[in-house]
């Protein structure tokens, strides 16, 4: 399994893309998939200076 500094910095390069377009939401979490076949779910959240920052990870089985 890939460790989670890793994946912290794969689900930031793609977290532009879910920031929700409400400024009012403070948590986010999305999927994503690394080759050949690891799966997780990220969670974020966004901290007092309206900064998305990095929750946590869970491994998800396909």
């Amino acid at each position: 399994m890939m460790k989670e500094e890793q994946i912290k910095i794969i689900a930031e390069t793609l977290l532009p893309g879910f920031i929700p377009k409400d400024v009012a939401e403070t948590e986010l979490s999305f999927h994503f998939t690394v080759p050949p076949n690891q799966s997780f779910k990220v969670w974020f959240t966004k901290n007092n200076q309206s900064k998305w920052a990095f929750k946590k990870f869970d491994l998800v089985q396909v």
